[in-house]
């Protein structure tokens, strides 16, 4: 009987999914790769259950999934959520670590549904927490699945709060790149080209966070994850601007003294972390591990450069429908301009137009209690926008 981990990953075709496989790839005594997910690409998906054999795989692009079905006959192969939940429940299937790392919105409904088969719950994708808010936390803790987030800043966050008391803590920081404009004049990026906007100066990500890093939304977003996650105080937590993105999380004592966490730039450092249990990293993943220069700065002046973070700060105040409502719109106008239809500048514009809004801030004020009502917001969010924009 084999003793490897059961390890699902959802989105094995994307940034994140790749490198949890290339970590695996150099484990392979310790896991067993026993469901993939993706969605259009499927040469890449090919070659990845060709490589890993999993019993399981989950195909949402319609095409895709009926040439890996024809391809596949002895792989179990599923195109809805609901036909997978269904054979998993008849043959009660249990994954030991699920890396959800699809993007989008449609994370929410894999968020909710790989937390029921799941011992943890590693998390890359934003919007299952951001829409899913406090009910999906409950939900997590009804069938005792761990979260564990793998991105960056909250990655940190987590292993500061192991060791300090949050009453002890006066106030925290989650840091900002300030994205591929911060040294240029308005004039010179307003107009950007997508090439532009998403030549992320530090990290390698997809092309829809990396706009939204241009913006600073990705950091509202992450603000909003770790009030979620870890229950903060209101106005606890805020942004430095920190070009280098090495220091991710920084939490300040009542006493005066200073925690900061520090990795490399690289998202194979917390994956690594949160996948195996002990870890040996390279001496280059290791920071400070050098003789070059290194230099640390950290800012707010910059923050001023983008308008919509105070606007935003403002608006998400009003509780879980107001976060669904942001991230559906941000959706929409980084969509618009990915598809060449508005200019860089207008995602800012809109969003603050549609978040100053007083109709839009009557409706953001009203609560939601469950995954229907989530769902339910997500559809009239979508609605409103297309009667507003």
């Amino acid at each position: 009987m084999s003793t490897k981990k059961k390890i699902s990953i959802l989105g094995s075709t994307g940034i994140i999914g790749i490198n949890v496989l290339n970590i695996i790839d150099r484990n392979k005594n310790q896991f067993e790769v026993s469901l993939l997910s993706f969605n259009k690409n499927i040469k890449l998906g090919i070659f990845q259950i060709k490589k890993y054999k999993p019993k399981f795989v989950i195909v949402t692009d319609d095409s895709s999934y009926k040439k890996i079905k024809k391809k596949y006959k002895n792989t179990k192969v599923f195109n809805t959520l609901q036909n997978f939940e269904n054979y998993v429940k008849k043959f009660n299937i249990s994954f030991y670590k699920t890396f959800l790392a699809v993007s989008g919105i449609f994370g929410l409904d894999y968020a909710f549904l790989f937390s029921k088969f799941s011992k943890y719950l590693c998390i890359a994708n934003k919007e299952s927490i951001v829409c899913g808010g406090k009910i999906f936390i409950n939900h997590c803790n009804n069938f005792n699945c761990i979260i564990s987030p793998i991105d960056s800043e909250h990655y940190c966050l987590k292993k500061l709060f192991e060791i300090i008391n949050i009453n002890k803590i006066n106030n925290i920081y989650i840091t900002a790149s300030g994205g591929p404009f911060l040294k240029k004049k308005y004039k010179q990026f307003y107009k950007a080209k997508i090439n532009q906007t998403t030549k992320h100066p530090n990290w390698k990500m997809g092309k829809k966070i990396s706009v939204d890093s241009a913006t600073m939304v990705n950091k509202i977003f992450e603000i909003i994850e770790a009030n979620v996650l870890f229950n903060l105080k209101p106005g606890i937590l805020n942004i430095k601007v920190h070009p280098q993105s090495k220091v991710h999380a920084i939490v300040n004592l009542k006493n005066g003294l200073s925690y900061m966490l520090a990795h490399e730039n690289s998202m194979s450092i917390p994956i690594r972390n949160s996948l195996l249990d002990k870890v040996h990293l390279n001496n280059n993943d290791i920071f400070l591990n050098n003789k070059n220069i290194t230099t640390l700065t950290f800012e707010e002046r910059s923050l001023k450069k983008f308008k919509i973070v105070d606007v935003a700060l403002q608006f998400i105040k009003n509780g879980q429908r107001s976060h669904i409502f942001f991230n559906v719109l941000n959706d929409h106008l980084v969509d618009l301009y990915l598809n060449k239809k508005i200019f860089f500048y207008e995602i800012e514009k809109n969003l603050i137009k549609m978040l100053t809004d007083d109709k839009v801030i009557n409706y953001c004020k009203k609560k939601v209690t469950n995954f229907s009502e989530i769902k339910m917001s997500i559809l009239d969010s979508k609605k409103m926008i297309s009667s507003l924009c």
